[in-house]
């Protein structure tokens, strides 16, 4: 079975109307919808905005059913120059980069890194290649902030210059998904960039059809 986590209900509705769902239910306020997508079993599941949510959800899921994989697909907002509005981002690498206890542990101390299944990248992106969606391979960096301050820009990328785009939830994936020997990936459509001005205003136009972006790459990367 394969597992799909989404946290906000458009990228959900992005990706259930490819599948023909069975029946739902919700476990610790978090909805996990039960059914195929060409032919394959899949649960899809919204978690929730944030880290927490997302940790919670990934939990359930590996727990309660037997998983053969899990991807993390939705929206988030491009770190690099280069990248454009509903570009996909495909990990190489995931970073809790919020996680901070360089005061005990020095260097060592500043961020969760969880690697993610090298196969699954390569798919993904043969995946873009059939959807014909312009995409970037990089760190997704993951922290329970929206990134609109300057400050918080110019942190992350002194501690993480690889992170080609920031995100709320796939470091808790990464992390749940690693305890339970669960291979896993993140798709992530663009729906702002930092180097934009407004991003927040954005991330509202654009949340919707970047959700369609990743969803796309997803059901290219299933179908096979």
């Amino acid at each position: 079975m394969i597992g799909i986590i989404a946290a906000m209900d458009i990228e959900v509705e992005a990706v259930k109307k490819y599948a023909q769902i069975s029946h739902s239910e919700e476990i610790g306020g978090c909805v996990y919808h039960y059914g195929t997508m060409f032919g394959k079993d899949i649960v899809l599941c919204k978690s929730g905005v944030g880290k927490v949510g997302a940790a919670i959800c990934t939990t359930i899921l590996c727990a309660k059913n037997k998983i053969d994989m899990v991807i993390n697909v939705g929206t988030a907002g491009g770190l690099l120059v280069e990248e454009q509005v509903l570009d996909v981002v495909i990990s190489d690498h995931v970073v809790e980069a919020d996680f901070d206890t360089s005061p005990l542990d020095g260097e060592e101390g500043i961020g969760l890194q969880w690697s993610v299944n090298q196969e699954m990248v390569s798919r993904c992106i043969e995946a873009a290649k059939k959807a014909g969606a312009r995409y970037h391979v990089g760190t997704v960096a993951s922290q329970d902030i929206f990134m609109e301050r300057e400050e918080d820009f110019k942190k992350l990328m002194s501690r993480f210059p690889k992170s080609a785009c920031s995100e709320m939830e796939a470091g808790a994936v990464g992390h749940v998904c690693t305890n339970f020997n669960v291979p896993f990936v993140i798709v992530r459509g663009l729906s702002d960039n930092v180097h934009h001005h407004e991003n927040s205003m954005e991330f509202s136009e654009y949340a919707s059809k970047a959700s369609e972006q990743s969803a796309r790459i997803i059901t290219e990367f299933i179908k096979g």
